[in-house]
């Protein structure tokens, strides 16, 4: 995320020839970072640690997340590039529908370059839930040690993170509704 946008500027300065092998790298190394889930790394530094993050919403205004404390919180790091995270989107919302009125709260936070892109993705796969912008994740990914989209996060209702999921499938989507009504039970 953010490494790819850092590089960019390099393949500017080198000959046209070396330019095409350094976007091919930069397009495979997106490509693995967005890919088939697998589980958290154990030294994740978000899990058992208590969740906070502020972000603008795609309005400009900053958002603290959590907004509301004894909620259950899905955070879902994404791109509108990604393919899992855009597959994974209207799951998060028909969780969203289904427990929001049992405390469940959804968050998703868009690590794209524009929010133009992420404006244009919405307005063809609305959500309901809130939808948060960190530019290329400049803000948010070395803090969270995020490097993988979609990270799902699920936060208990006491504000602390249980479980990380990286990538997602249809596998991935059952899990994550598990461990929502586990924690909704808490």
């Amino acid at each position: 995320m953010g490494n790819l946008r850092r590089a960019a500027p390099l393949v500017r300065g080198y000959h046209s020839s070396m330019r095409r092998p350094l976007a091919l790298a930069a397009l495979i190394a997106g490509a693995c970072a967005c890919a088939a889930p697998r589980s958290a790394p154990a030294g994740s530094p978000l899990a058992g640690r208590p969740f906070s993050i502020v972000a603008p919403d795609l309005a400009g205004r900053d958002v603290r997340v959590p907004s509301a404390p004894g909620q259950v919180l899905v955070v879902d790091f994404w791109a509108t590039w990604c393919d899992p995270c855009r597959e994974q989107l209207p799951v998060l919302d028909a969780l969203a529908a289904r427990y929001g009125a049992s405390g469940l709260a959804v968050v998703g936070v868009a690590f794209d370059e524009e929010r133009a892109a992420v404006e244009a993705f919405l307005a063809g796969t609305p959500v309901a839930f809130p939808v948060l912008w960190d530019r290329a994740g400049e803000n948010l990914s070395s803090r969270l040690g995020i490097d993988r989209l979609p990270t799902t996060v699920l936060v208990d209702r006491r504000g602390v993170v249980r479980e990380v999921h990286l990538g997602y499938d249809l596998a991935q989507g059952e899990r994550l509704e598990v461990e929502v009504k586990r924690l909704l039970a808490e």
